[in-house]
């Protein structure tokens, strides 16, 4: 398998409150990612935290590989879905 290359830019993210939008924007440079106007906070959280929830999906497929290599087939499934969840936010699948 090749070596994956991020194709975003990475976390952590904040959300900045402006006039009437919300800015995008990485914690440590302020670079502006994306300018949200009439999107609900709600969602723009959740984009904000993407980076996060990423990292933390990822790692939640590792426990998920461990359990089942000690034997527990009932994880194979929940696992089997997160790799394609992943390998879609990644850019693995068509």
């Amino acid at each position: 398998m090749s070596e994956k290359q991020e194709t975003f830019t990475p976390g952590p993210w904040e959300l900045v409150q402006e006039r009437d939008y919300l800015n995008l924007q990485e914690k440590d440079t302020n670079l502006v990612i994306a300018q949200f106007m009439g999107a609900s906070d709600e969602d723009a959280r959740l984009i904000a935290a993407a980076p996060e929830l990423l990292e933390q999906c990822k790692l939640f497929e590792k426990l998920l590989s461990t359990l089942i290599m000690e034997g527990d087939s009932g994880a194979d499934l929940e696992r089997d879905n997160l790799q394609a969840i992943l390998d879609k936010v990644e850019g693995e699948t068509a």
